[in-house]
Order: C-alpha cells, then sequence, then structure tokens
C-alpha cells in the first residue's frame, strides 16, 4: 500500500503538501517525545550529517527504521527521541521540522497526553 493507492499522483508526491518554511505549525510539535521524518525513497537527506550532529549535541538521538506507517512503507524514517525521558528540546524540535520542510519530508510527532 502506498500514497498513491490515496489517489496522490507522481505529481503530488513531488509538489508534497506545503511548502512553509517550518515555522507554520511548530508549536503543535512542543513537547512531542518522538519525531518522525519520512525520507522520500530514492533520495539522499543534503544536510543531514549537520542535522545529526546538532541533534546528538543536545543529548538526543537520531537513528534510521524502515519502521513507518503502511501508506509509507517504503520510505525511510529517521526518527529522533530524547536521551532522557522528556520532551524532545525545543531547539531540535525546531531544526528538524524546519530541515524536514525545506526538503519537503512528510513528518509526524508523538506528544504524550498527560504533557
Amino acid at each position: 500500500m502506498s500514497l498513491r493507492d490515496h489517489g496522490f499522483g507522481r505529481k503530488s508526491l513531488r509538489e508534497g503538501g506545503g511548502r512553509g518554511t517550518g515555522d507554520d505549525h511548530v508549536d503543535g510539535l512542543f513537547g512531542s517525545v518522538e519525531l518522525s521524518i519520512y525520507q522520500t525513497p530514492n533520495t539522499r537527506p543534503k544536510g543531514f550529517e549537520t542535522l545529526k550532529a546538532f541533534v546528538e549535541a543536545q543529548d538526543c538521538e537520531l537513528v534510521f527504521t524502515h519502521e513507518s506507517p503502511p501508506e509509507l512503507s517504503r520510505h525511510e524514517t529517521l526518527r529522533i527521541t530524547n536521551n532522557k525521558d522528556e520532551p524532545i528540546p525545543l531547539a531540535v524540535v525546531k531544526r528538524a521540522h524546519r530541515w524536514a520542510h525545506q526538503r519537503n519530508y512528510l513528518h509526524s510527532f508523538f506528544r504524550p497526553m498527560y504533557r
């Protein structure tokens, strides 16, 4: 199953959903304990090493995984989590979110209800 099965053609997938700066809905991600960025198949993410160095300097972890929702089964997932049992620092959320928007990557987050 892929996004094409849901009516999205090649052109719409390349255009993406929102070409914003990454600051337009970033406040919805504040308090997240996990941030997932779905890398488009067959692409190399430019600036990945810089992002990874920044994330790790903030005591967080960035890992590649093949775990993704069924609609995005061909996408690789970059998962950012905090090494502590706390939300991801705001600076990391902002930078990773902006990075995802600049590359037109889909992204999702998990924010516990109790926070």
